[in-house]
C-alpha cells in the first residue's frame, strides 16, 4: 500500500467556549504525525510543524448575527465575518488565505476547506481522508469510569477509532500519558491486533488485583494531561494535550476521528455526539454533579469523604469542588510548590501524630477512590510521624518517604488521607498559584491558602 501524501502541517486556532458556557471545552493542543497506512511499514519521520489549538467547529446555523469583532494583539480592530483576514485571524468567511485541507492535516486529500465562524481555525468537516489508507486517532478520554454501559465503573478510559478506508495494523503500536512512554505508564498493543473502516477501540485503566483493563496509567481529572500514540517505528500518530476536568463525563472529536475536541455526552464504542448537559444553567442535569448555585442537595459532610463542616461549591465544569470543605484534623497540608513539587505537612496538635498507612495523592479522591489503582500515591511508611508543632516535607521521586506524582503549574488537587481513607485535608490551586509557593496565613487548619507566599518549606510560613 502507498503512504498518505505529506504535507506541512498548519496553525490552527480556535477559541473555546468556557466549559460552563455549554458544548464547549477547554483549549487543547493535539500534534500529530503522519498517518498510519495500517501496513505496519515505515511510516513518515517527519515532525509535526507545530501544534493545533481546537475549540467548537465552526459550522454555518443560518441565522443572522451581528460580526463578531475584536481588537488584535497590538490594538488593531478586527471584524470576523467581512471577509478580509485581519490580524489575529486564519481566515475569514471565503478567504482562506490559500489554505487548502491537505494544508490542515495531511491526512486530507481533498473536499472543501472552510472558516470556522470565530475566524480563529478552519472547518474540516468537508474535508476527505485518503480512501486507502487508515486514519487512526485518539477520540475519546474519560477520567473518570463511566456511568453505563459496558465500560461502566471500569475506570478511566481511552478511545481510538480508524476514520480512514483502510484497516490498521496496531502490532507494537504503544499508547501513555508520559511522552517519554516509561515501559510502567505505556500500553503496547498486542500482535496481531487489528483495527478496520470505521471501528472503535475501548482501552480502559488496568485493574492489578483482577487483571483487567488495558491502561498501566490513569488519567487525572484535576490536572493536565497530555496523550500519545505512536506506531511501531515510534512515529508519532497522534497527540492530545487536556484539561482532566473536561474529560469527566467525555471529551471527544465531533466527528469522529477528524473533529474538534469539546465536552461530550459518553459514547464509549460509538459515534461521539457533543455534550447535551447545558453546564453553567442553574440546573442539575445528567452527568453532572452540580451546577453553579445548585448543588443537588450535597454538603461537604455528604460526600462521605470524611468532612465535617465546611462550605462545598460547583467547579467551572459541574462537578464538586471541596477544596472549601473541613475536617477536625490537626494535620493538614500547609504549603506547597508546583516547580520542584515538594509539599508540607504540618501539625498543629500538641501531640506527635502516626502517619502509617496514610495516603498523599493528586489523583481524584472521591466514593470510588480505589488506592490500588492509584499508582502514583505515596503511603506512609510504618513508624512515620510528625512531632508536635512541627513540619514534614514530601518532596518529589521514588525513594521511600517521597511521592511519585507532579504537581500541575496549571492547578492540581492534592488530598492526604488516613488509612481508612477518609480525608484528613485536601486543597486546590490554580494556574500559576504555586510557581513559587501556595501556603497556609497563618500555619494550620486555620489559616487562609495564600498564593505567591515566600517558600519556607520546613519553617513557619511567611506572606507575600
Amino acid at each position: 500500500m502507498r503512504s498518505a501524501p505529506k504535507f506541512f502541517n498548519l496553525l490552527l486556532v480556535s477559541s473555546m467556549s468556557l466549559a460552563c458556557g455549554g458544548g464547549g471545552g477547554s483549549a487543547t493542543t493535539e500534534t500529530t504525525g503522519e498517518t498510519s497506512t495500517g501496513t505496519g511499514g515505515d511510516p513518515s519521520t517527519e515532525p509535526p510543524a507545530t501544534s493545533t489549538t481546537t475549540g467548537e467547529p465552526g459550522t454555518t446555523t443560518g441565522e443572522t448575527t451581528d460580526a463578531p469583532t475584536g481588537t488584535s494583539e497590538t490594538g488593531t480592530p478586527t471584524t470576523c465575518g467581512d471577509g478580509a483576514i485581519d490580524e489575529g485571524e486564519l481566515c475569514d468567511g471565503a478567504e482562506l488565505g490559500g489554505k487548502t485541507c491537505a494544508d490542515v492535516d495531511d491526512a486530507f486529500v481533498g473536499g472543501a476547506l472552510a472558516c470556522a465562524g470565530d475566524c480563529a481555525g478552519f472547518d474540516v468537516s468537508g474535508c476527505e481522508l485518503d480512501p486507502e489508507a487508515a486514519h487512526v486517532k485518539i477520540n475519546e478520554v474519560l477520567s473518570k469510569s463511566a456511568v453505563s454501559g459496558e465500560y461502566a465503573d471500569k475506570g478511566d478510559a481511552i478511545e481510538i477509532y480508524n476514520a480512514g478506508g483502510a484497516e490498521a495494523d496496531l502490532s507494537g503500536w504503544r499508547l501513555s500519558d508520559d511522552p517519554t512512554f516509561p515501559q510502567g505508564k505505556t500500553y503496547v498493543f498486542p500482535r496481531g491486533t487489528k483495527l478496520a473502516p470505521g471501528e472503535w477501540r475501548v482501552l480502559v485503566e488496568l485493574d492489578a488485583m483482577l487483571g483487567e483493563g488495558e491502561l498501566p496509567f490513569g488519567i487525572a481529572s484535576d490536572g493536565e494531561e497530555t496523550l500519545t500514540l505512536v506506531d511501531a517505528m515510534d512515529g508519532v500518530v497522534d497527540q492530545v494535550t487536556l484539561s482532566g476536568a473536561d474529560a469527566v463525563v467525555s471529551y471527544c472529536r465531533v466527528p469522529d476521528g477528524t473533529g474538534t475536541w469539546l465536552l461530550c455526552d459518553e459514547t464509549l464504542g460509538a459515534a461521539n455526539a457533543a455534550a447535551s448537559a447545558d453546564c453553567g444553567d442553574a440546573m442539575v442535569e445528567p452527568g453532572e454533579d452540580c451546577d453553579g448555585v445548585d448543588l443537588a442537595g450535597m454538603t461537604c459532610e455528604g460526600l462521605e469523604l470524611g468532612f465535617t463542616g465546611g462550605t462545598l461549591v460547583c467547579s467551572p465544569t459541574c462537578t464538586f469542588d471541596a477544596s472549601m470543605c473541613t475536617t477536625d484534623h490537626e494535620v493538614v497540608i500547609n504549603e506547597l510548590e508546583s516547580t520542584n513539587d515538594d509539599i508540607e505537612i504540618y501539625n498543629a496538635g500538641d501531640v506527635p501524630v502516626d502517619l502509617s498507612g496514610w495516603i498523599l495523592t493528586d489523583d481524584v479522591v472521591d466514593q470510588n477512590y480505589d488506592p490500588v489503582i492509584d499508582s502514583e500515591k505515596l503511603t506512609f511508611a510504618p513508624q512515620t510521624s510528625v512531632a508536635a508543632k512541627q513540619f514534614l516535607v514530601i518532596k518529589k521521586g521514588m525513594m521511600v518517604g517521597q511521592h511519585p506524582f507532579g504537581l500541575g503549574a496549571d492547578g492540581d488537587t492534592v488530598t492526604l488521607m488516613g488509612p481508612d481513607l477518609d480525608v484528613v485535608d485536601q486543597v486546590s490551586y490554580g494556574l500559576g498559584e504555586a510557581m513559587v509557593s501556595y501556603c497556609r496565613l497563618p500555619d494550620g487548619p486555620g489559616g487562609m491558602w495564600t498564593t505567591g507566599c515566600i517558600a519556607t518549606l520546613g519553617m513557619a510560613n511567611q506572606k507575600p
